[in-house]
């Protein structure tokens, strides 16, 4: 936002956010990079505050270590670790500081040791997964863009899911369905995750039927919890479970965290059972990665059915005509040699048209009509539905070609409708095995976002922030530096800094360029830099 005040001044804001490394950080050593402070005689910088008081009433259960917000903090250091939150993963007796925005550390407070609350799993009367089995797709199926989200097992019996990507959605649908009681508290869903942390989406799904994923119109009767930062912002920090849960009554579904309600849906499920559906959405902008510890589900003891998944890549994404030409490439059918029987599953996301009931498959000769895997769904465009299609006889056995081709989708007036997954279901128990997860990401430097927040012919005063809210830990640093017109024009040290905002005021009259370099402690990281354009 840009003030005018007096005569009218224009201001061009670069958002070219560069990555240089200058002579300092080029140096080979191992020791911390420390900044001096400096002020040419046009600019002015407010100087550090007292420091900071200690945290209060710090405790640790439940795998997180938490504390009451300290105000004026940019956040937190809790052995050795920097985070922006009031709350870390942990646990034990660690000390904990609250840091400024210039680097100045408060007292230490330690923090006492509560018991654990397991009372949650006592009202789950029916299948409660702790991930010990790395068997996943026995339990589950895993929707998410292919290479883009990739689950591993984690330490301690977790589900981790590495979305390298950017933004991707995770979805699990539990093998275990919700089953309802008659009467008072109809169902309840939990799920242990740090996925609701900051910038980052929870969102339960309960539905009729057995869709994989169901975008961002759900079908009529099924209902949706999200949690967000939208709801009870400010209680969730980055890479911290806490647990979630979805409580069905006669009037309402209630979510709860850690046991204390944060948000009611006003509405009451049409059906008596249901598949559970939990998407996962890291924040965005930082490597992404989703834990999962524990998914509780009423109703049911475990997986009615247990199926093994091939993954089918059709011909083309893209959903066809029913007489357009198709590419010539197809699948081995090698999965149906020795099957049963066998199912193909698809998702599809809707253009702006088309006929879903007139959805097949076409695997070689065979056309298989689809079926949705859900009722009261929607063809609106964007929306994404699941269909079920029998493999006929005729393609199952030994006998018969090695391949089957083409294998693509079609439907009338397809509009660009798009095919999210594929994949074949036989009877049986599924051999893949979850490999071990990726170590934790390292710690990662704050955003800085620069901008003039006022002009006028004579000042301009310069407004900069360091947010490293959605991240798991900080990488600390030493400050930044400010240039204008290529010279040095302030230097702010923020020894061991987390982020925080600055305020410059320049006493500078005509237009300049100016760049903000952000300066790591760590002397083999790389410089960020902000370049603007102050035009009058």
């Amino acid at each position: 936002m840009i003030t005018a005040i007096g005569v009218a001044a224009v201001l061009v804001a670069s958002v070219l956010v560069l990555r240089a490394t200058d002579d300092a950080s080029k140096k080979r050593s191992s020791e911390a990079i420390r900044l001096t402070k400096y002020t040419a005689d046009f600019v002015e910088v407010s100087s550090p505050p007292a420091r900071p008081g200690a945290p209060s009433t710090v405790w640790s259960s439940d795998g997180r270590v938490q504390w009451t917000p300290v105000e004026g903090a940019a956040g937190y250091e809790v052995s050795g670790k920097l985070v922006t939150s009031p709350e870390v993963a942990g646990s034990g007796r660690p000390e904990v500081r609250a840091v400024d925005a210039f680097g100045q550390r408060s007292p230490p407070a330690r923090a006492e040791e509560r018991p654990s609350d397991d009372s949650w799993r006592q009202k789950i009367n029916g299948w409660i997964d702790d991930f010990d089995d790395t068997f996943l797709e026995r339990r589950y199926h895993l929707s998410g863009r292919r290479g883009c989200v990739n689950p591993g097992s984690g330490s301690g019996g977790r589900l981790v899911l590495d979305i390298p990507c950017g933004n991707d959605t995770a979805v699990l649908r539990a093998r275990t369905l919700l089953g309802l009681n008659e009467s008072g508290e109809l169902g309840r869903v939990a799920v242990v995750t740090d996925a609701a942390g900051p910038r980052g989406k929870l969102v339960l799904d309960l539905v009729p039927g057995t869709p994989d994923r169901l975008g961002p119109i759900p079908p009529a009767d099924a209902i949706r919890v999200v949690v967000d930062d939208l709801v009870a912002p400010g209680t969730r920090g980055a890479g911290v479970l806490h647990r979630f849960e979805a409580v069905l009554t006669d009037n309402d579904v209630r979510v709860v965290q850690d046991g204390a309600q944060i948000a009611t849906v006003p509405v009451v499920p049409k059906w008596r059972e249901a598949s559970v559906l939990v998407s996962v959405t890291p924040p965005p902008g930082y490597p992404g990665r989703v834990e999962i510890d524990a998914v509780g589900i009423t109703g049911s003891r475990g997986p009615a059915d247990e199926m093994i998944e091939t993954p089918l890549v059709p011909g083309t994404l893209r959903v066809l005509e029913p007489e357009e030409e198709a590419p010539g490439i197809g699948i081995a059918r090698a999965p149906l040699r020795a099957a049963p029987a066998a199912r193909l599953r698809t998702t599809v996301r809707f253009g702006d048209g088309g006929d879903p009931s007139g959805l097949v498959a076409q695997l070689g000769p065979a056309k298989l009509p689809l079926r949705p895997a859900v009722s009261g769904w929607s063809a609106a465009q964007d929306s994404e539905l699941t269909l079920v299609g029998d493999v006929p006889a005729e393609l199952l056995g030994e006998a018969g070609t090695d391949a089957l081709t083409p294998f693509v989708l079609r439907m009338p007036g397809a509009s660009q409708a798009q095919v999210l997954e594929s994949y074949l279901e036989v009877p049986g128990r599924s051999p893949v095995k979850l490999e071990n997860a990726p170590d934790e990401p390292a710690p990662v430097l704050p955003v800085m976002t620069a901008e003039f927040a006022a002009t006028d012919p004579n000042d301009a005063t310069l407004v900069i922030t360091l947010d490293a809210s959605s991240a798991r830990s900080v990488a600390p640093i030493a400050g930044f530096e400010v240039y204008v017109d290529s010279s040095l024009a302030a230097t702010v040290p923020m020894p061991g800094g987390i982020g925080g905002r600055h305020e410059l005021l320049f006493s500078l009259k005509g237009s300049h360029n100016v760049e903000v370099r952000l300066r790591p402690e760590d002397p083999g990281r790389q410089t960020d830099s902000v370049l603007l354009e102050l035009r009058r």
